[in-house]
């Protein structure tokens, strides 16, 4: 499918490796924005989660997007373009770690939807291998965005579920709120929602 259209946008992905999936919508919809003025979409793709992030979020909300693909990059900036909040999200056409590196900025809120597919299964071509597979660990991703995380900010990622649990155990965040993704009834959960902050919660963490 070429192009995807929600309730308030559209979405063109003719050009992007990575097209819109369920999990980035799922992640799009239940990440916790209520509270964010800045927010970092890493790896953005089509600006999918950007846009989800910028059509729930208060209008004095400003959003990153980061993509490194050339084409993927420029598909997302004529996405955005024709959105409703083309003056709230900036899409900078850069490395992830070398931008959480390079700025000063902090975030409220940082998502992402990273690679996690292994080595092994072929891909047709360079542009969906770099957006499926990585040498960098989930765990890299995690401490790059918590490098430029704000005091009370979080960090919500979709992983696979065995790496979202590694991620539990390895991190020094806390880990707030988490929701399985079970594919079909009776199997066992594939994919995981889970934020991250660096304070702990006066409440129970948030399982379902």
């Amino acid at each position: 499918m070429s192009s995807f259209t929600f309730k308030q946008f559209h979405i063109n992905q003719q050009h992007c490796a990575m097209k819109v999936g369920t999990d980035s919508i799922l992640l799009g919809a239940w990440a916790d924005i209520e509270q964010a003025k800045n927010v970092l979409d890493m790896g953005c793709g089509t600006g999918l989660l950007a846009l989800m992030l910028a059509q729930r979020s208060s209008p004095d909300c400003s959003i990153s997007a980061v993509e490194l693909d050339p084409a993927a990059a420029q598909q997302a900036r004529e996405n955005i373009a024709i959105s409703p909040w083309q003056e709230r999200i900036n899409l900078i056409h850069a490395d992830v770690q070398h931008f959480l590196h390079t700025t000063s900025e902090t975030f409220d809120l940082i998502v992402a939807n990273p690679p996690y597919f292994k080595q092994g299964v072929e891909c047709k071509n360079e542009e969906r291998e770099l957006a499926r597979y990585t040498k960098q660990s989930h765990l890299n991703w995690l401490v790059w965005a918590a490098e430029r995380l704000s005091e009370k900010g979080k960090i919500s990622f979709v992983l696979p579920y065995e790496a979202a649990k590694t991620l539990e155990k390895l991190t020094a965040l806390y880990c707030i709120k988490q929701t399985e993704i079970i594919t079909k009834i009776g199997k066992s959960p594939q994919r995981m929602l889970i934020t991250f902050s660096k304070q702990p919660q006066n409440y129970c963490v948030i399982k379902s």
